[in-house]
């Protein structure tokens, strides 16, 4: 069975879908299977730091945008390999289905598409684009074979807001990159990760990429208002420096933006870490907070139905508009050795449960019950 994998995203998306994808490919080209896979993407394998291979091959095939690649480039590809089974991370998938579609969702677009609005964040391609998404998903979570969803929380929203058939929706966990697991803290990176940031008393992690979903102005204000050392910082990961909500809190001194990193930076940034702080809206898995977990990095979050999931006991929680919630947590969590301990080794546990090989098994057999469905 030829299985393609839509890549797209890799070239597009530096942290979320694009992440996962790559992940994906990863362990494809790290273990043997009964199948041939290949890659479609837009940019050559050796630009997007992608691996060689015998249990993968690459086609390639440039576009401006991803309407181009979902409707004309991606039916062609999948005509010209003669793929037997396509897996997407997209929202939107051709119009002509050529072969049985595996669908693999992390959450809901409608919804990011009413934040974005509701935030005046997004530009005029992205409001089209959302706007296309919002008449085209329904038709392709019909189209689709099989539905793969992260969470039971994003099945529960795809039953009670699409209709969709339960017996069609599989959850199946995303999992994070075995590199990004320690067995244990270590204490020289840590220090060393202080001074280069200029934190002699710790820092905390949190994400800015423009996402609204994430919800940076909490997170900051949060961070300004606890009871914490002033040498502690606060390190953003994303190509957004939200300037004016750091000038209003007097924050100039104390957050730094490192722009988009590698995996390798980011893993090196974690691990220095003290807390990892994500106030986000809405997520469908949330991939970050268990790279933080499996860096072993205490984490606060909010309560959000999906995020509430998958860390259950191992977590700070608190209400996405909680400043204050979130402020007393990063307290106790500088504040108190034994609670920054004990969040550490549920963390690592709570990640250590989750595989990569085994989200890419349960991908593999919907493929293979699409082909038994066709036949």
């Amino acid at each position: 069975m030829r299985i393609g994998i839509d890549g797209i995203h890799i070239s597009r998306n530096m942290k979320g879908i694009g992440r996962v994808e790559t992940s994906i490919v990863e362990t494809l080209a790290s273990h043997t299977f009964l199948h041939e896979f290949v890659v479609l993407t837009d940019k050559e394998h050796s630009q997007l730091g992608l691996p060689e291979s015998d249990s993968i091959s690459y086609y390639v095939d440039q576009c401006r945008t991803l309407l181009e690649w979902e409707q004309i480039r991606l039916p062609r590809a999948i005509r010209k390999l003669k793929i037997d089974c396509l897996i997407t991370l997209a929202d939107r998938i051709p119009h002509s289905s050529l072969c049985p579609i595996i669908m693999y969702l992390f959450e809901i677009p409608e919804i990011r598409r009413r934040l974005s609005i509701e935030r005046g964040s997004a530009g005029r391609y992205q409001l089209f684009s959302d706007l296309f998404t919002k008449f085209v998903f329904p038709m392709s979570l019909k189209k689709s074979r099989y539905i793969a969803v992260s969470s039971e929380f994003t099945r529960k929203e795809l039953t009670s807001n699409y209709q969709v058939d339960p017996s069609k929706i599989s959850v199946v966990p995303a999992a994070i990159s075995k590199r990004f697991f320690c067995s244990s803290i270590d204490q020289f990176h840590r220090s060393s990760m202080q001074h280069r940031f200029d934190a002699s008393d710790g820092y905390v992690v949190s994400f800015s990429s423009g996402d609204v979903r994430e919800n940076i102005e909490i997170s900051l204000c949060a961070f300004a208002e606890a009871n914490i050392s002033k040498n502690i910082k606060m390190i953003l990961v994303g190509d957004v420096y939200p300037q004016n909500i750091i000038n209003q809190l007097d924050l100039q001194d104390r957050v730094l933006s490192v722009g988009y990193v590698s995996d390798d930076e980011l893993l090196d940034i974690y691990r220095g870490a003290d807390a990892y702080l994500d106030a986000s809206l809405y997520e469908g898995f949330g991939l970050q907070v268990l790279e933080a977990m499996a860096c072993g990095v205490p984490v606060l979050c909010s309560e959000i139905d999906s995020l509430l999931e998958i860390v259950g006991e191992s977590a700070l929680t608190y209400n996405c508009t909680d400043v204050v919630g979130f402020s007393k947590g990063l307290e106790l969590v500088f504040n108190s050795n034994i609670q920054s301990k004990q969040m550490i080794d549920k963390g690592l546990s709570l990640a250590s449960q989750y595989s990569w090989l085994d989200t890419v098994m349960n991908l593999i057999e919907l493929c293979e019950l699409s082909s038994n469905s066709i036949d």
